[in-house]
């Protein structure tokens, strides 16, 4: 049960990961510039050091693949909702494919013992 409990952490983990590097990212957009780098640099570093911490239980691969597809999709609707960015026929298909693809990937994960 412990080992479930300590699985379960490491996603959060990573979910967090992902969501301060999705911040982070939309900091780029600020019109000033040197606030933006900083909080950037703030919120992608506290991104990294979550993502160090969901690899203590979860695969190397499987995480960083799930970060990249999910902050990839994320980084894109934000674009899309906050910064009047428009989305291409593509860029939506390959929203949905990314979500498939991350799906797949958690459901091969080698489950360790």
């Amino acid at each position: 049960m412990k080992l479930k409990k300590e699985v379960l952490t490491a996603w959060f983990f990573l979910i967090g990961a992902i969501v301060f590097e999705v911040i982070g990212t939309s900091f780029l957009k600020m019109e000033n510039k040197i606030f933006g780098y900083v909080f950037m640099s703030l919120f992608i570093a506290f991104s990294y050091f979550l993502m160090g911490l969901a690899v203590r239980k979860i695969q190397v691969g499987i995480a960083y693949a799930v970060w990249e597809l999910l902050g990839m999709v994320l980084i894109l609707l934000v674009s899309f909702l906050l910064f009047n960015e428009s989305l291409t026929n593509y860029q939506i298909l390959g929203i949905l494919l990314s979500i498939i693809g991350i799906i797949m990937i958690n459901l091969g994960e080698v489950k360790e013992k």
